[in-house]
């Protein structure tokens, strides 16, 4: 058994960083047991799978977005740490996250390529997106990894961020095996986000320039501006057109937009994967993810 650790910033959902973990070891036989070791101190959940996996799960567990810790349940041969079901055992650490790396590829860190107002472009740290309806801010790193793992089940493969902003997603997709596409409205960012990938559009996420059924797999956090409307549900359909049968969605979507995204889902005949609300600092969100039937 492994024993996960909750980021605290994400520990309201628990269910988020579950879906997360089976996501991105689903091939190698893991299960969600309901209870397991340290329940009483919070904070944690756990997966089970063969002993034969072991290692190439503990390979991926550098991609988590919502742990910060993994470790192993083992029997204590000497004192134990904790008991469960009457048996002692002790936890052996398989990986702790790289705080200082973290940080480093936060977006208020990273140096991105920057066109402001048809200017020069110069390289910026900390840009986070404008003010205006179509623009975000910066996805933290925690939740672009959130996203790509949580479809990791249809790739790698070929993966469409279509609000791709400063480029979390991409970033996260490209380190976990992918070959990422990005698209955004905003000119001013082709520069950025072609460094990232040469494969970035400048273009609407309703209307793109690409062949149905051509990707495996989209990942997105859309804009979360009351202005914007149905865009997200809207580019969702989009989606729809582009991901193949069998392939997979996210969205990290504000709460006021979840409704209108999970009517467009149904109607589309996506299956639900994941439906979590997600507390980011007092910003309310919801994580949703879909498999394309």
């Amino acid at each position: 058994m492994l024993v996960f650790h909750l980021r605290a910033a994400r520990g309201r959902a628990r269910a988020a960083a579950v879906a997360e973990a089976l996501a991105l070891l689903h091939d190698l036989a893991p299960s969600a047991p309901a209870g397991g070791p340290l329940s009483e101190r919070g904070g944690v959940f756990w997966v089970e799978l063969p002993e034969r996996h072991l290692a190439a799960a503990t390979a991926r567990l550098p991609r988590l977005g919502y742990t910060t810790a993994v470790d192993r349940l083992v029997p204590a041969t000497g004192a134990a740490e904790v008991r469960w079901r009457r048996r002692p055992w002790r936890l052996a650490r398989l990986w702790t996250e790289d705080a200082a790396g973290h940080r480093e590829a936060a977006p208020d860190r990273r140096e991105f390529l920057f066109e402001a107002g048809g200017g020069p472009v110069r390289p910026v740290r900390g840009y986070r997106g404008g003010g205006g309806p179509l623009t975000r801010r910066g996805l933290p790193v925690c939740d672009a990894r959130l996203l790509v793992n949580l479809v990791a089940p249809a790739g790698p493969g070929r993966l469409l961020d279509p609000f791709a902003g400063v480029g979390g997603v991409a970033l996260a997709a490209r380190a976990a095996g992918w070959t990422t596409v990005t698209a955004d409205l905003d000119p001013g960012l082709r520069h950025g986000l072609g460094r990232i990938g040469p494969a970035h559009l400048v273009a609407d996420a309703r209307a793109l320039p690409l062949r149905s059924g051509s990707l495996d797999a989209a990942a997105t956090e859309p804009p979360y501006d009351r202005e914007v409307g149905p865009l997200a549900a809207q580019a969702l359909e989009e989606l729809h057109r582009l991901v193949r049968p069998g392939g997979a969605a996210a969205v990290l979507c504000a709460a006021w937009q979840a409704a209108g995204l999970r009517a467009a889902a149904a109607g589309l005949g996506w299956e639900v994967a994941l439906d979590c609300p997600v507390d980011r600092k007092g910003l309310e969100v919801v994580a949703l993810a879909w498999r394309r039937p």
